[in-house]
Parts: structure tokens; sequence; C-alpha cells
């Protein structure tokens, strides 16, 4: 009656679509009445709430819905292989679940399979937590199972509080139950008992009252397997919740023969994933993660993106006379698309702002790509700087962790280092790596990979990026890239304080070459990035305080593996070489000039061993003196070159190794001699 309604009617009693159209009598059916005043209309699949939903575009994802119809599809009995019972799909924010997920309940909708559909909301107080959940997915599996209608309404009739009861007495007497007496039913029908067949006209199903009159010599309506849909578990408001509601389907899909598969969707969050990976759902559940090859998802986006541009030209063709064609080109659609990360979160909210009737469309292109300035418009990006929003604020804590870790995601530039360098470096500032997992354990969504820290700290969005770095756009969340390069500055300082207390018997004695080579990418990236991230910093009082106590001596000299036989490298000893690298002395000048300068410090022990010099000790009394000058500074020197020349000897052919764990570097002369500069 009411197909391809968005929402439900009152009219004369009450009407629910869920996929099909039921009527409920509001005398007759007291009972599915007030089962319908639980439920919320709004997480439905076709409510008005919702509308327009979102889909998948003709001709993109297109594997992944192939992969899920046939599962629909398959033929297989009531009591089906537990494998086929639950389909996780998950996916950063953004990638398209909910589109997904919104096409198949659509599909299945039509060919008759869809038992019920809930979609998660984390605005909507009415779906934002379990609460409705299965009071509102009871009320659909009635209509699409008819024989459970009056066993439904019986049940709320006698036990009315069933619907403010916890979720699991929810999913037991009005999900569970109802279906074993409807199975029971339908085994008796196929099975008479004996009373029966010695006086049928006497003997009935102890169940023929309870189902009604049209049911008792029926088979079931349905044999196929129906399909369940719920949708961004994520955006249900509490872990534990999330993970309840899993526990709750687990048990049931288990232990019971239930005809229902259940497509579930959400963001990878740590608890969800933990739920899932737990032994039970393991064996009954099917992962789909939502990691289209890059290639292919961009080259569904420009499809999505030439298609949409088509038809808003069409819509717009008044406005848009004075555009020269083909509009737009073909350079603006790709850096669209490079731009939209493989997801397709971003060309939707660029289409949506671009098609807007008091607009002409190719002057809001220009807004997006950066070629017009935005004056007094609304941001092209405002529902996409929402969702980055809300995900910030559930995971925000008041401690400044997170922003100074995006902070670093940020400003972090090393091309020719392992993109592992970063979790090292961090997890180094934080103590340990559980303490930086824990930190962005709010966050998963926003990173591509399993987790954070296994995805290198890489963002799935580039748009995520241009967010944090945009006050307008992030508002609380804004990060200054100066603040970045301070927490970075403060990285460095950190991991050469680490590493000049080691010995190198602490560093040989680590398990593999993999934890040396680590070590060494992040002493190198310090060595090689500690000046440019002290340079850009807004200089806070932490960093400030830190420079005072740094020991600039102790970090000079630093173990770095030993690599080649380049015979400029002194100081060689078991495997490791001791230098001081470069560019050490030249970015310790430029550090204090720079901090002098700027915020009127000054570093004397920087300026002590970058302009006077220092002592190599390499044992008791046998120190040898390395003098230096500003002057040094004036051209790009290779300070290594001239150290070495003051040498007494070659260092690698002459010096014993046995003395080479005992050198140190220590000042040359007092501070009050210090030049004036």
């Amino acid at each position: 009656m009411f197909n391809e309604s968005h929402d439900f009617a009152i009219n004369n009693g009450t009407f629910i679509s869920a996929g099909r159209d039921v009527k409920i009598s509001n005398d007759e059916e007291r009972g599915l009445h007030t089962l319908y005043w639980h439920t919320s209309t709004s997480a439905l699949f076709n409510a008005e709430a919702r509308f327009p939903p979102p889909l998948c575009h003709p001709g993109t994802r297109e594997t992944i819905l192939r992969e899920l119809k046939d599962w629909v599809k398959q033929d297989t009995p009531q009591v089906f292989p537990h494998d086929s019972s639950i389909r996780w799909l998950y996916g950063p924010a953004g990638a398209g679940k909910s589109a997904i997920a919104q096409t198949i309940a659509e599909a299945c909708a039509k060919n008759g399979t869809l038992a019920g559909s809930f979609f998660f909301w984390r605005s909507d107080p009415s779906r934002n937590n379990p609460e409705r959940l299965f009071t509102t997915l009871a009320l659909q599996i009635t209509a699409a199972i008819p024989e459970l209608r009056s066993i439904m309404n019986s049940v709320v009739i006698r036990n009315p509080s069933v619907l403010t009861s916890s979720i699991e007495i929810q999913f037991h007497d009005l999900i569970l139950q109802p279906w074993f007496k409807v199975q029971m039913h339908q085994e008796l029908l196929e099975k008479p008992s004996s009373s029966y067949l010695h006086n049928p006209e006497k003997s009935q199903s102890p169940f023929s009252s309870t189902l009604g009159t049209g049911t008792s010599s029926s088979p079931l309506s349905s044999t196929r397997p129906q399909i369940i849909v719920i949708d961004g578990l994520d955006e249900c408001s509490h872990s534990r919740d999330q993970q309840h509601i899993l526990s709750i389907l687990k048990d049931a899909m288990h232990k019971h023969p239930l005809p229902f598969r259940i497509l579930i969707t959400s963001r990878p969050e740590p608890r969800i994933k933990e739920s899932f990976n737990s032994p039970q759902l393991r064996t009954i559940c099917r992962w789909m993660p939502l990691d289209d090859n890059l290639f292919r998802a961009s080259r569904e986006i420009r499809v999505f993106l030439r298609d949409k541009f088509q038809e808003i030209l069409h819509r717009h063709l008044h406005t848009m006379e004075h555009v020269p064609r083909p509009w737009p080109a073909d350079n603006q659609i790709k850096v669209l698309v490079e731009k939209s990360s493989g997801h397709f979160i971003y060309p939707s909210t660029v289409l949506k702002y671009i098609d807007d009737d008091n607009a002409v469309p190719a002057d809001r292109l220009d807004v997006v790509l950066g070629v017009q300035a935005l004056e007094g418009t609304e941001s092209p990006f405002a529902e996409l700087d929402a969702l980055y929003r809300q995900i910030m604020l559930n995971a925000h804590r008041d401690d400044g962790k997170l922003l100074r870790i995006l902070a670093a995601v940020l400003v972090f530039r090393a091309p020719t280092f392992s993109s592992d360098v970063l979790v090292h470096l961090l997890s180094l500032e934080m103590k340990s790596t559980g303490a930086l997992r824990a930190a962005l354990s709010g966050v998963h969504s926003l990173f591509s990979g399993p987790s954070p820290v296994e995805s290198n700290l890489h963002f799935c969005h580039a748009s995520f990026a241009d967010f944090l770095s945009n006050r307008e756009r992030s508002l609380q969340f804004y990060i200054d890239e100066a603040d970045a390069h301070d927490y970075l500055a403060q990285c460095c300082l950190s991991v050469f304080e680490v590493e000049s207390s080691k010995a190198v018997p602490k560093l040989l004695a680590l398990k593999t070459n993999d934890e040396i080579i680590v070590s060494m990418s992040v002493l190198e990236y310090a060595h090689s990035y500690w000046a440019h991230h002290h340079t850009l910093a807004c200089g806070t009082a932490r960093l400030l305080s830190r420079l005072d106590t740094f020991n600039i001596y102790s970090a000079s000299l630093t173990p770095f593996q030993y690599f080649t036989s380049d015979p400029s490298v002194p100081f060689f000893f078991g495997g490791f070489s001791w230098s001081l690298p470069d560019n050490f002395l030249s970015q310790a000048y430029t550090i204090q000039a720079h901090f002098k300068s700027k915020h009127n410090k000054i570093l004397q022990h920087f300026l002590a061993i970058s302009t006077i010099g220092f002592n190599i000790s390499i044992g008791p009394g046998y120190e040898i003196p390395i003098r230096l000058s500003a002057e040094l500074y004036s051209t790009p020197p290779n300070i290594m070159e001239y150290i070495i020349s003051q040498l007494p000897y070659r260092p690698i052919a002459s010096l014993p190794g046995y003395l080479s764990p005992s050198l140190t570097i220590t000042p040359l002369l007092a501070h009050e001699n210090l030049p004036d500069c």
C-alpha cells in the first residue's frame, strides 16, 4: 500500500513499512500498536528522516555489491552454515559504508528478503543507543514473516514491560522466542501428533489459536534466509553498548537456527574490532574491509563525478550559459579525484555544495578548487567538517596528547626514512607504544590500515590534514604548524637524551637487526631534522626549559651502526661507530642563533660547542682539544673534515678499539669566554 514510502503513516490505525506494509488495528492488535510506539521510525532504510539516503552510484562499488547480493541470494536451508550468518563491512569515516548498506537494504526490500534494518545515527536520540534496536527490528520482522504477527501481539499484551527491559530480554522475548514458536508450529504441521491423526476434527495445533486463522495449515511464508541490516554500529554512543549488541547477536546466531543473515557496518573502532575478533564471532562472521584498490576507487569516483556534474549542468543551464564547455575541465576532475583519496565522502560533499539553486555551479567549483576566494558564503566542506569535529569530540581528552600526535603527523617530513620512524619517535616521547595506541584509540576511522599505529600514522583522507590546518574549519581542534614543530623538536631532544645514555653493550643486546635499524633510523631523523623543527617552533616555555638543561655534549656523540668501510668514519668499535655528524654543530649554531634572535634566549652551551670547541676524551688524562670559531659557519662547512684535520692520527687506524666505549665529549672553555655572536 505504501511502497516506496519513506516513513510510517497513522490514519485510522498504524501502518509500518519494513520493505512491505502492515496495517495495525488499534483495538485487536493493541500489542503491535504499543510495540510501534517503542520503535525508532527514523532508523529504517526508507525513513523520511534519512531522505534522501546515501546510495551507491550506478557503476560504482560493483565488486562488493555483487559479493553481498550473492550472499543474500544463496539458496540454503533455514539452518545454514555458520560462516554465512554475519558479514562485517568496515572502513574509515566517509568510505561509503552507509551507501552500500542502503543499496543492499533496498535490493532486499524489492526481492522480499529484507527482515529489517536499523541505521544508527549519533545525533538522533532515538537511534544513537541500543534501547530501540530490537523493538524496531522485531516489528519489521513481524512484517517480513506474517506468521509472527499474532505471536508478537500476544507477547506485548501479556508483558508490556518487555519493551523497556534490558536489550537481552527484548531480543529473547521479541525475536528469539517468537521465532521458536513459529518453527515448532511448522514442525507440528509437517509431522502431526498421533492424537491429531486419530481425531483430526477435534484436535488442533497448540499454536493455532496464537497464530490466528490461516496459519495452522500453511507452510511458512518464506523459507529463504531473511536479511537484517545494521548500519553505523560505531554511531551507537558508548563502546560498551556496541559490544553488548554484538555479544547478543553472537550468542543467538552461534547457538540457534535462526532464519536471518546479518549485515553490520561500522568504522573499525578498537572495541568493535575486539568483539569481532572473539573466537565465537570469528566462526560465524566474515570480515569485509572497505579498502578498495586506490586505482579502482579513483576510477569509480571519476565516473561518479562526471555523471553528477552532467546532472548539475543540465539543472543549471540558464545560470551556466556563459561558462565554456566542456565543464568541468578534465584537469578540474583530476584534482577532485586526487583530493578524494579513494573515498566518496569528499566528492559527495563537494557536489552538494556546488548544486545550489542560489549559486552559479562554476563559481562554487572555483571556490572548492581554491581559484576563487570564499566571500561570505557557507563552507563547501561544512558536512565533512562536522563529521571530523564529531569524531574528534568523542575522542578528545583534556591532556592534549591526541592533538600533539596529530600535529606531529602534519609536519613530519622524512621522504628518505622508513614510514615507521614517526611511530617510534612518538612512542619514545610518550614512553611506550602502548601509550601512543591509547591516545589514538578514538580516531581509528581517520587513519588507513587496521589501526593508526599499524598504518604508520597515515591519514586515510587527505582532507583531514586540510581540516586540521584551517582554524575556521576545525575550530578548537585547529593545529598551528609552529606548535607542531615545537612538539617534534622536543621529540628530537628526547631521542638524543635516550640514545646518548646508552652504552654499546646495550645496543648490541637488542634482539633483532630490525630493532637496531629502527633505533638508528630514529636517531638519524633526529640528527637530520632537529634544527628544522626548532627554527620553525613557536618556542613554548617547555621547549625553552628543555633546551636550557639539554646536555648537548653527550648528544653530540651518539652511536651509529657501522655499515660502510669509509675511512673517514671515526672511532669504530664492535660493529658500531661513534661520530659527530657533519651537520650537528652547524645545526646547533643555527638553533642558538634562531632562539637569540626570535626569543632573546642565549643558549650558552649551544654557542660554546659550536663556536669555541670541545675536548674529545678517550680515556683518563687523554684529551684531544678541538678548537672551532664562528667564522666556520660563514660558508657551508664540512665540520667533520675540519675536526679530523686537527686529530694527531687517523682515528680508525690508530685508536685502539677497546678505548672507544669510554670516549666522551666535554667543554673546551668556560662559558664566560664565549664570543659575542
